[in-house]
């Protein structure tokens, strides 16, 4: 869990600005520069971005999860073969 708490964080920052943007875009008066042409431009580039972000972020979750059960079950194979040093094979079993 506290491994991949950073991405978690990135994705909650990313998410709190993309909708602050759009906030900000509905209750202002802004006229985007007078040209109607570029105003979905100004909403469908952050959407890209954010949504980037977190499919970047949901990658590096899955990715830093299969690398920490790696690394318990390569533990757990390690600690019982260093277990059964001494043992006769019947008491393996």
């Amino acid at each position: 869990m506290k491994g991949y708490k950073k991405y978690k964080n990135i994705h909650s920052i990313s998410y709190i600005i993309f909708f602050s943007y759009l906030f900000i875009i509905s209750i202002s008066n802004y006229d985007f520069g007078g040209n109607k042409d570029y105003i979905p431009y100004f909403i469908i580039i952050p959407f890209v971005i954010y949504c980037g972000i977190a499919l970047l972020t949901e990658v590096l979750i899955r990715k830093e999860i299969s690398i920490s059960r790696s690394e318990r079950k390569q533990k757990t194979l390690d600690s019982k073969a260093y277990n059964s040093v001494g043992m006769s094979t019947l008491s393996r079993i």
